[in-house]
């Protein structure tokens, strides 16, 4: 190594150790916020220039080696990539994107200028048709995103393994597993019943306690993204046999356990509660595991405009639980629809975290808004857009709301 990358090797040291310094992953006001799917988003680091912004997860490795093409997993990262694809050393096309020019720049500036945690996050909602036929192929997906998108090694490179992030390091993984198939799928000609839960615990395992401890410059995180019902048909074994830092449980899509649930149980119009309690109550392998209460990021964010909490709903729930052991923080879902509903000249992720921190300081903001004076917006100056069908409007959707019925111009 020369005696120039050495040194800038060592400037990179010194900036992640001030940004490790100021982070704290077991604080109880930490917002997180998903990104890689939103409708017309911007670029990863205008997420990570947000200051009310700790944690980023980018999502997603979407493709498992066991279906992907050649054996290699696939990613989905929306606008941020181009179609190109990566090939095997047999000339095998994979599905793992090679052309996402801006998401590796984007890492490190969130890591080393913005101070973020940012993770990659393995799943999603959409193919739902993964899963790890045996936990050697756990062992083998692990290593593959660590030599992909951890940090640089020399086998790796002699290997010529891919690197869609170029020299950026993630933080870590995050495992949303959603897998949902009609029938049973089959590795090596036999059914895998349990697929919703094969491999996930070895690939946590092997993460963990054999691949994290060869980098000693900084710490690595592990997230899973559960689903609110308790138990969880992908997470119930794992967060009790395997090593998770946070859990973002998504309180939203499912009415028995929303976060809307709750809100409306504190106001006695419900008997159906969120089920934080219950989860709260798991035996986590990692005693210090921390649950983040995942929420929609705007009205437009999830499958009804009524999982949605404006300020007033989200801060009775934060102060409800803000004295709980396990409490980490919100986490959004997602950063193009967070960062675009703005109520009261502030964006939702500043609500979120102003509501955090007077929740630890005991205080109140008023989080009333029924006087925010409207945007004031000359209808003239809007760009000659389609008016917009369900409401969401503006050059994140380029559509108008002038002419609808859902406000004023194009907001």
């Amino acid at each position: 190594m020369s005696r120039y990358a050495v040194a800038l090797t060592a400037v990179f040291t010194i900036l992640i150790t001030f940004a490790e310094a100021a982070f704290k992953a077991q604080a109880k006001n930490n917002v997180a916020v998903y990104w890689g799917h939103g409708p017309y988003q911007a670029r990863l680091v205008e997420t990570c220039k947000n200051p009310n912004v700790d944690v980023v997860i980018v999502g997603f490795v979407n493709v498992f080696p066991d279906q992907g093409k050649g054996g290699w997993p696939g990613t989905d990262f929306g606008n941020a990539c181009g179609a190109a694809t990566y090939k095997t050393k047999n000339n095998i096309q994979t599905q793992l994107l090679s052309s996402c020019p801006d998401i590796g720049p984007d890492i490190t500036a969130c890591q080393t200028t913005y101070g973020k945690k940012v993770l990659l996050s393995l799943g999603g909602d959409y193919p739902t048709n993964y899963f790890i036929g045996s936990d050697q192929g756990a062992v083998s997906f692990a290593n593959f995103l660590w030599g992909a998108f951890g940090p640089i090694t020399d086998k790796w490179t002699a290997d010529k393994g891919p690197r869609p992030f170029g020299t950026a390091v993630v933080d870590g993984f995050d495992f949303d597993i959603e897998s949902e198939i009609s029938k049973a799928p089959t590795f090596k000609g036999k059914p895998v019943n349990n697929y919703k839960v094969r491999g996930y615990v070895k690939m946590i395992q092997t993460l963990k306690q054999k691949l994290y401890p060869t980098d000693k410059t900084k710490q690595y995180y592990i997230s899973g993204s559960p689903q609110c019902l308790v138990p969880d048909d992908h997470f119930a074994k794992a967060v009790q046999t395997a090593w998770f830092d946070w859990l973002f449980i998504q309180f939203y899509n499912t009415p028995l356990c929303s976060a809307r649930a709750g809100v409306n149980y504190i106001e006695g119009a419900s008997s159906i509660d969120i089920s934080y309690t219950k989860w709260s109550q798991v035996p986590f392998f990692n005693k210090k595991a921390k649950i983040y209460i995942g929420i929609p990021g705007s009205s437009m964010a999830s499958k009804s405009l009524d999982y949605y909490l404006p300020p007033l709903e989200a801060d009775l729930l934060i102060r409800k639980y803000y004295s709980d052991s396990k409490f980490g923080g919100i986490m959004l879902w997602e950063a193009t629809y967070a960062m675009s509903n703005v109520v009261c000249g502030k964006n939702y992720p500043t609500w979120i975290k102003k509501l955090l921190a007077a929740a630890e300081t005991k205080t109140y903001i008023n989080t009333t808004t029924d006087d925010c004076p409207s945007p004031k917006v000359k209808c003239g100056t809007c760009p000659p857009n389609p008016v917009s069908t369900d409401g969401r409007c503006g050059p994140n959707f380029g559509t108008t709301c002038s002419g609808s019925t859902f406000g004023p111009c194009c907001r």
